[in-house]
Formats: C-alpha cells, sequence, structure tokens
C-alpha cells in the first residue's frame, strides 16, 4: 500500500534581530515568506535570503550578466569551488582586481584594529560576493551579509556552504528603503567596504527622459537640496548610527580624495574622469555631464573630509589607517591616527614621504563610534599578550608595521623594550598551516647549533577571538634582493653554499628514488595530483609523470631538511653576511635539499631579470649550457652534497618546478587562469619537450 507524503507547513516564528524595512515592526519569518507584524507588509524568503527591497526588487550590478550569474551559481554546488571562481573571472575578462575582490583574504587584515569579541553581531552592508562576511564570521557571533542584487546574494549563499559557515549567517536583499531591516542599537558593528561613494550614485534622483538639454539641467539639479550626494551620505550614516549600540563601531574601506595617485598617475576610480575628484564638486559635476552624460555623484573625501562628514553624521571617535596601494590588492597598512598608543609607525623617508602621509595616502580604513569604549582592540590585545611573555607586563608592545603578503599572510613588526619581534597572522588555512610549521620548525631549531645562528627565536603563538598568531624573534638584516647585484650575485653564491651546509651539515639519509614508493609520491606524485586538478586532468599531468619517473625512478639521493621557497626574499643579509633564513612556511624534514639550490638560482634570475617570462626563464635554468660560471659552480657542491650526477639537473629543474607550483595553488594560483598558463602550462611544455 503506497502512502502519500505530506509536507508540513513553514513554520513562521517571530525574530527580534530584523525589522521592516519600512515600519521598523518585527518580522514573523518562515522558510518561504515572511511578514511585518506591524504594518503587514509581507516579503519573500527564497534559498534562506530574505528579500527585504522595497522598491528596486529589478536591480542588479554586477559585472557577469544576470542569466550567466545564475547559471554559474546554481553549477557552483556540484563543482570545486576554485571553478567556479575561474568562470566568473573568464566573464570580468580576467580583471585582476576581480580576483583580489573574491579570493584575496589578506585585504580583511584591518580586522586587527577593531574592537569586536566573539559575541559581537556585525552586518557587512553591500556585501557583494561575501568575501569580507566568509572572513569575519569565523571570529564573531552572527553576521548579516546584505546587499540590494540578489544574485550577488545567491553566489554569497554557495560561498558560505563551501566555507561552512552558513548557520553564522543572515542573508538579506534589501538596502533600497530609508530604514535599515535593523532595531535601533542593535549591532556592534557595521562594515562598508568599498560602498559609502556609491550611496547617492542612483538614476532616479537625475535621471530625465527629456531632450539632451533637459537630461542635463536635471543632472545640474541634482547637486542641491535634499538630492546633494553628501547630504545623501549623512542620512545613510546617520541610519547606520541608529541601528549601531552606543559603543559599536562603523567600519568604512574607501579612498582618498586626495590620494597621490590621482596627480596624474591615474583617472578617479569612480567617475573614470581625470582629476575628477581634486575638482571643486560643482566644477566636478559639470565636468562628469559634458563627458559622461550624467551628474558627479560617487564622492570621495580627503582625510580631513572624512573627519567632518563622519562627525556631523554623530560619530566623533575616529580612527584612520591608510591602506596601500589601496582597499584592494592591499600590501601595507599604515596608522595615520590610533588610539591606545600601540601603533607607532615607522618614520618614512623618500618617496614614501608622500605615499605614506595621511593627506596623500592612496585609500583609508576608518573606524569610528558614537563614544569611546572600554574594550581593546585585537592589536591592544596582541600586544598586551606579546608584553607579558617578554615580561614587559608595565606597558604594551610598540607595533611598527603591518604588511600583508601575497599568501594572505599578515607581518607585524614591534618591539617591546629592547626586544625586537615579528608577528605572523595567517587568514587563510592553508596559510595557518604554514604558520604552524615554520613555529615548529623554530622550535626544533633553536637545540640544533648550525642552525639556530640562522634561525628566529619562537617566543609564543596562540588566538585572538579565533584569529590565530605566531611571533618570533626578529633576527638583524634585511632581505637579500635589496642588496643583491650582478656585480656581488659570486660572492652570495659562496655564501648560500655555506648555509645549505649548515641547514644539512652532513648526509643523515640516503633513499631510492623508486615509482611506487613513499619518496616518489610525496615528492612527485602528491604535487602532481595537485597540479592535475587544477589543469582538470589535461594529458599534459600525464606527460609529467612519465617524464619525471623516467628520469627519477632508482635514482639514490640525499634526503634532508629542505626550506620549499630558498628564495633571495627569505635570505636576510647585513653587509657581505648572511645573517639568518625566514620564512620556513613550507618546511620538509624528509624533502629533498638539492631543490633548495635550484630554487636560490631561479630567485637569483627572476631578481636580476625581472623583464623574462617564468617559461623563458626556467627554461634557461634547465639549460646546463647558458648557466654562467658561478651558478654552475654553486649547483655542482649541491648535487654532489646530494649524491646525484649533473646530468639530471634538467630533471631536477622539472620535479623543482613542480614542487613550486604546487605549493603556490592554494594561494590565489589555482583561481587564475592566464597564470596557470603562464606559470604551468607554457613551463612544463617547454620543460619535458
Amino acid at each position: 500500500m503506497s502512502q502519500v507524503m505530506v509536507s508540513e507547513p513553514a513554520v513562521a516564528r517571530q525574530r527580534d534581530d530584523i525589522s521592516c524595512p519600512r515600519c521598523l515592526g518585527r518580522l514573523s519569518v518562515s522558510t518561504s515568506s515572511s511578514a511585518c507584524v506591524g504594518c503587514g507588509a509581507e516579503y519573500r524568503v527564497d534559498d534562506s535570503i530574505i528579500d527585504l527591497r522595497t522598491h528596486r526588487n529589478d536591480y542588479y550590478f554586477n559585472p557577469v550578466p544576470r542569466d550567466e550569474m545564475r547559471l554559474l551559481t546554481s553549477s557552483g554546488h556540484t563543482r570545486p569551488w576554485f571553478l567556479t571562481i575561474r568562470r566568473f573571472l573568464e566573464s570580468v575578462r580576467q580583471n585582476p582586481d576581480w580576483l583580489d575582490n573574491l579570493v584575496a583574504d589578506g585585504r580583511y587584515a584591518w580586522q586587527l584594529f577593531l574592537k569586536l569579541r566573539p559575541d559581537s553581531r556585525v552586518l557587512d552592508l553591500g556585501c557583494g560576493l561575501g568575501n569580507l562576511t566568509k572572513n569575519v564570521a569565523p571570529n564573531v557571533a552572527h553576521v548579516y551579509a546584505l546587499d540590494l542584487t540578489y544574485e550577488r546574494l545567491q553566489f554569497a549563499r554557495l560561498r558560505f556552504d563551501k566555507a561552512a559557515i552558513s548557520e553564522r549567517v543572515t542573508l538579506l536583499a534589501g538596502g533600497d528603503s530609508g530604514h535599515l531591516p535593523f532595531p535601533d542599537q542593535s549591532l556592534d558593528c557595521v562594515t562598508l567596504s568599498g560602498v559609502l561613494e556609491w550611496v547617492a550614485d542612483d538614476e532616479n534622483v537625475w535621471r530625465h527622459d527629456g531632450s539632451r538639454l533637459a537630461k542635463g539641467i536635471a543632472g545640474v539639479k541634482s547637486f542641491f537640496g535634499k538630492s546633494n550626494p553628501r547630504r545623501t551620505q549623512l542620512r545613510f550614516l546617520e541610519e547606520i548610527r541608529r541601528v549601531l549600540k552606543p559603543e559599536g563601531q562603523l567600519f568604512i574601506a574607501i579612498e582618498n580624495r586626495l590620494s597621490y595617485a590621482y596627480f596624474g598617475k591615474r583617472p578617479d576610480h569612480h567617475s573614470g574622469l581625470w582629476y575628477g575628484s581634486l575638482l571643486p564638486r560643482f566644477v566636478a559635476n559639470v565636468y562628469s555631464i559634458l563627458a559622461r552624460r550624467q551628474p558627479y555623484r560617487t564622492y570621495t573625501y580627503s582625510f580631513r573630509g572624512y573627519a567632518r562628514l563622519l562627525k556631523e553624521a554623530g560619530f566623533p571617535v575616529q580612527e584612520f589607517i591608510g591602506l596601500d596601494p589601496g582597499y584592494s590588492h592591499l600590501a601595507e597598512l599604515i596608522p595615520l591616527r590610533t588610539s591606545g598608543g600601540v601603533w607607532k609607525a615607522e618614520r618614512p623617508s623618500g618617496r614614501d614621504k608622500i605615499r605614506r602621509n595621511r593627506n596623500f595616502v592612496p585609500a583609508f580604513g576608518i573606524i569610528c563610534s558614537q563614544k569611546q569604549s572600554d574594550r581593546e582592540s585585537l592589536a591592544e590585545q596582541l600586544a598586551r599578550e606579546i608584553s607579558r611573555t617578554l615580561e614587559q607586563d608595565d606597558r604594551y608592545s610598540v607595533l611598527s608595521s603591518f604588511h600583508v603578503t601575497g599568501k594572505h599572510k599578515g607581518i607585524i613588526r614591534g618591539s617591546s623594550g629592547s626586544d625586537a619581534f615579528v608577528v605572523k597572522m595567517p587568514f587563510t588555512e592553508a596559510m595557518r598551516a604554514g604558520c604552524e610549521a615554520n613555529f615548529a620548525f623554530l622550535e626544533a631549531a633553536k637545540w640544533a647549533p648550525q642552525l639556530s645562528r640562522l634561525t628566529a627565536e619562537p617566543l609564543m603563538k596562540g588566538e585572538l577571538d579565533r584569529l590565530s598568531y605566531y611571533v618570533e624573534r626578529q633576527l638583524r638584516g634585511r632581505p637579500l634582493r635589496g642588496a643583491l647585484t650582478a656585480a656581488n650575485s659570486a660572492h652570495f653564491f659562496d655564501a648560500i653554499s655555506t648555509v645549505l651546509k649548515a641547514v644539512n651539515p652532513r648526509p643523515e639519509k640516503r633513499e631510492v628514488v623508486s615509482v611506487g614508493g613513499e619518496l616518489f609520491r610525496l615528492q612527485v606524485s602528491r604535487p602532481l595530483e595537485e597540479v592535475r586538478q587544477t589543469l582538470e586532468g589535461a594529458p599534459l599531468a600525464d606527460r609529467i609523470q612519465r617524464y619525471l619517473e623516467a628520469h627519477l625512478d632508482g635514482l639514490p639521493i640525499v634526503v634532508g631538511v629542505a626550506h620549499g621557497d630558498f628564495s633571495v626574499s627569505n635570505v636576510l643579509v647585513e653587509g657581505s653576511e648572511v645573517t639568518g633564513i625566514v620564512d620556513w612556511d613550507g618546511v620538509d624534514h624528509g624533502g629533498l635539499p638539492v631543490l633548495d639550490g635550484l630554487s636560490y638560482v631561479d630567485s637569483v634570475r627572476r631578481h636580476l631579470d625581472p623583464g623574462r617570462t617564468a617559461a623563458s626563464n626556467v627554461t634557461r635554468l634547465a639549460d646546463w649550457a647558458q648557466l654562467d660560471e658561478s651558478e654552475r659552480a654553486f649547483l655542482t657542491s649541491c648535487y654532489e652534497r646530494s649524491e646525484v650526477p649533473v646530468r639530471l639537473h634538467a630533471a631536477l629543474v622539472c620535479l623543482y618546478w613542480l614542487r613550486h607550483v604546487a605549493q603556490q595553488l592554494p594561494h590565489g594560483l589555482q583561481y587564475d587562469r592566464p597564470a596557470i598558463g603562464r606559470r604551468i602550462e607554457d613551463v612544463f611544455e617547454s620543460l619535458i619537450q
């Protein structure tokens, strides 16, 4: 006897954390709909997205066409995430700005300046594709991701599912009414990343269906009265103030109107007008109407301009951070006006005086609130913990610089008394594993005399609201890349040879590489499988495997400590002396030390001849005849220590490059299809032809 399954009706429950955007009444929400308890307004719920739009229901702001975006998102549920990102980037012609927007987790390093706690509730206003939400959500109680473009929220939903954080996030479609859909004083933090400048860019304010002259007059009129962009932004900020708790924080990432880049280096980011942001507003408005046939409404401000705007909106407590070269592609955070006495910026010199000047930095990270909070920022907590470890309890440590690497890692330098230290903060799980490996290696190295003088002393590690950090004593010296020239490269080959002998003072183990053996699996098969997945099973991966099997099978080779990224960036020098080796994130205790020698020669060549492509550079490296005398002498000594014949040089270069690109895949390379073509396909085609 068959049974008829009857689905239970969706049960609505009243939510105290979300309000009706029309009347601010409470909402009753089910899995398929929601309704205001006060005014009775009804809103749909679809795919866990609560649609609170009031009139701009067909709004779409996205570089990917709407139908294509929907297909991309729906297919993403059954495809690997990196392929979904690649498909998005194909639709925007591989624009690197979108790669940064989609996967660059280090661009949210400014979290360290906020006073968030594990119980904080955060609104990511204008969340876009959800990358900021994804980074903040693991460190707080809950995040509300709000955007006016529904299809962006669907993509964000997919992202949150892939990252297993969906239960920490509420997705809301909205932002087109006079009210944000939250009760008064209910949020601990609101983030506006690249949003405030667009608030007044509403075509309904100035669009006119008449003649070109009538449209121009309407555009000029939009500068005056309530429709003035600054006044529109003020109303928006005042509404944010309403939903924030008295000590709650507003974070704004936005360009500087007076950025040094706007003085002839590039046009305004938003209008595309050369010198547009530098002109008086009314003049810029007329200029835009004549040049673009639309008014100038994407207002940004100077340091003083933002300070005045935010104070007028009710946010008198303000901190400013310079973001260089911008809040996208972020490489450095520069403290301009911060509280707590923790940050003391290094004094700039030369051209840096302009780039780091608070009036001319490219962009700002602004933290503001209605009243001063007794809470500590994560930076202040970190400084206090370091002081305790270094037995400087009577004062904070001083943090002097904050850089973000291309591998999504924060590098903070500071001092406590006479002790100089380096803090490493990973922003991805892959980078956290690397930092953990680095710290463990430093712990072991301090007991080995030959290594302790070349490696930093590990001081402490821990977590601040689920953000991991690792602290080590700073080594003296500067990266070799800043001192290396063609004239002194031969000297440093001799110095590096001595260093590599110190890392592996004598052959402790000699193994035979055999297909199917453990050494082959670890050194060849595992990285090759990662590359194979990236190439989507391309025949090239099979050819690489056959090439390495043919040349390395049966090879006896010395096994030992391999750094994994032994480059001119990770070697520290003082004068002509090598003072240390840093960043052991990819260390392999059972690795092939000979590959570090190849890594060093490759990095020297790339540094001294940066114009060459990866394919031409690695191909030249693999050709023994094209190496100069000092390179051949250096590599010959490396091969002798590893007890391998020079005739296998080309095959070892192939293996080195395989492991090199495999390490780069989780840090962004797997998403970048053009870079995969240049750095993987072109290189290996030239190596194994």
